[in-house]
This record gives C-alpha cells, sequence and structure tokens, in this order.
C-alpha cells in the first residue's frame, strides 16, 4: 500500500514540476548543439564505460558533455570510476517517493543543455524527474514507459536490450535530423 502511495505521489510531482517548468524549447540538432545533457544509471560498470564512449562521440561534434549519473550505493562506498565531466547522485539523495536532492542535481537541472538524453531503458523516477525539470532545450529518452510524455523526442525502445544499442540509436537519430545538405557538384 505504501509503495502504491508512493508511485502516485511520484507521478503528480513529476506532472506538477512539468507543468512549473519554464524553458526555451529547441529542436534535436546535434551538429548546431553547443551543450549535451546525459542522464543514466551509474551504478554498474558497463554503464559507466557506454557514457564514457558516448561522451567520445559526442566530441566528434564539436559537443561539451556533461552527465549525471545515480549510483544505487551509499557516497562512501562508490567505487572509484567517476570522471571530472560527470556528477553523480546517491541512494541518499532521494526523498521516501524517490525525488532526488542535493547541489549535483540542482545544478544539473538548471544547466539550459541544448539537448538531454536519459538513457535509462526503464522507468526510474529519479531520472525522470530531472529530465521533467531539466531546463533543457530538447529532451530524449524513451517512449514506452509511465513518463514517455517528459520527452520531446521520445524513441521507441521495444527490441533494445542494453544501453550501448540505444545510445548508438539515438546517435543514428540525431544524425539524420539536419543533417548537412552534400553538394552535388
Amino acid at each position: 500500500m505504501k509503495a502504491a502511495v508512493a508511485k502516485i505521489i511520484s507521478l503528480n510531482e513529476l506532472n506538477k514540476t512539468l507543468r512549473a517548468n519554464q524553458r526555451v524549447r529547441g529542436n534535436p540538432d546535434i551538429y548546431h548543439a553547443k551543450s549535451f545533457g546525459i542522464l543514466y544509471d551509474a551504478s554498474s560498470e558497463e554503464e559507466f564505460k557506454i557514457v564514457k564512449e558516448f561522451f567520445k562521440d559526442l566530441r566528434v561534434y564539436g559537443i561539451q558533455a556533461n552527465s549525471l549519473g545515480f549510483v544505487n550505493h551509499t557516497e562512501k562506498t562508490f567505487h572509484p570510476l567517476a570522471r571530472p565531466e560527470s556528477d553523480y547522485f546517491f541512494k541518499q539523495h532521494l526523498n521516501w517517493f524517490e525525488k532526488p536532492s542535493g547541489i549535483e542535481v540542482s545544478n544539473f537541472i538548471e544547466k539550459p543543455f541544448d539537448l538531454l538524453v536519459n538513457v535509462c531503458l526503464n522507468d526510474f523516477f529519479p531520472l525522470d524527474y530531472i529530465a521533467a525539470a531539466s531546463l533543457a532545450k530538447c529532451k530524449i529518452g524513451r517512449n514506452d514507459g509511465r513518463y514517455a510524455h517528459i520527452y520531446d523526442m521520445a524513441i521507441d525502445t521495444q527490441g533494445i536490450t542494453d544501453t550501448k544499442t540505444f545510445v548508438y540509436l539515438i546517435i543514428h537519430l540525431l544524425s539524420q535530423i539536419n543533417a548537412p545538405k552534400k553538394s552535388t557538384v
């Protein structure tokens, strides 16, 4: 019963935050984007490596990327894979209905990224809440699940079983939108 009440309160809080969000909306244009925010579950080393590779791919486009990862551990037991371009929040930064807080979360939300992507393949309220509250101009995430309505560009993830495939699908789709026209000379 307590979990059901927490889910209802979580969804209401997310929708209230989404309605109150005053942001300038933009296009999903990777060719003109200068800043990129990445939300992800940083609890495993594999996810760390995927996001690190994603950073390299974004540099090809000349984009400055920042990430915010959730770590399902306490801060004291966090493994030493952290990178300077990434921030993290931990279990102790979640209230009873999983709303995240803390300076790292606030700073990430307040950055007006040109593009923001949540690469988590599951409904995960803390990351989806941050995406809803973010001042990012264009928000990208999954099309399935209860939080799809918060994204400007929602991508169908049926059949996608790993984050790496999802990341490459995002890069592929973004590279197709507003792609520079090749000259016919």
